[in-house]
């Protein structure tokens, strides 16, 4: 009985070798990891912008409301910003209390209403902004930068990465006295986009500025890939 477990035990381990063995290549190979990376410049900036009002009356808060951003409107098309570009993100009517001695009362309402602005001429950022913080009923969040095409960043990544990774290749293949053959196969294992990047700026410093001063840097695009060559 013995004898047959470990007849059966040794059968077993002989198939998990010829099926490993099976899954590599018949030639000679070589794996090597390649990492790309190239230094972007954010073409485009987000604005959030929240008109907020707070009265008694629910129905001239929202008149004042949609007055107000009537106007924002049309600063922000005065600044060369398509109705596209714009988006309401938030329309919101909260209850306004009083609390005295431990009690609440409503004493009126709170109505906001939120706006996203994407830029997509990023030169246009500081004129917006000074635009914008002259209005004292505005409240201002961002810029946040990013990309307008971020796949086509990641592909130049990538494509940096697989020429760094057969650098490497020809550099073994050269000193192991061995000639580098064709692609066996390849992975991509990691692409890192940068996420969008807020600029936090203090309402108190762009009072009465025709254009605020910003600059949006650069982020880092970065790949990895993972590249098996036949070697000859």
């Amino acid at each position: 009985m013995k004898k047959i477990i470990l007849v059966l035990i040794v059968m077993g381990l002989g198939v998990g070798l010829v099926s490993a063995q099976e899954t590599l290549p018949k030639d000679k190979t070589i794996k090597v990891s390649g990492q790309g990376m190239i230094n972007a410049i954010p073409d485009e900036a987000t604005i959030e912008v929240t008109v907020q009002e707070e009265g008694a009356s629910l129905d001239d808060l929202a008149t004042k409301a949609k007055s107000k951003m009537a106007d924002l409107f049309d600063s922000l098309k005065s600044n060369g910003i398509s109705p596209k570009d714009m988006q309401t993100t938030e329309y919101s009517i909260n209850p306004k209390y009083q609390y005295s001695k431990g009690k609440s009362e409503r004493i009126g309402f709170i109505v906001s209403n939120r706006l996203k602005v994407v830029l997509k001429d990023i030169t246009k950022v500081g004129a917006v902004l000074g635009a914008l913080s002259n209005d004292d009923t505005a409240q201002l969040e961002g810029p946040t930068f990013g990309f307008s095409d971020p796949a086509k960043l990641q592909l130049e990544a990538l494509k940096a990465a697989v020429e760094s990774a057969h650098a490497k290749a020809e550099v073994l293949a050269e000193a192991s006295d061995a000639q580098l053959g064709p692609v066996y196969s390849i992975v991509e294992s990691n692409v890192n986009m940068p996420g969008p990047r807020p600029m936090m700026m203090a309402r108190a410093a762009m009072a009465d500025a025709a254009a605020v001063p910003v600059q949006q840097g650069t982020d880092e695009v970065t790949a990895q890939v993972e590249v098996v060559y036949a070697l000859k």
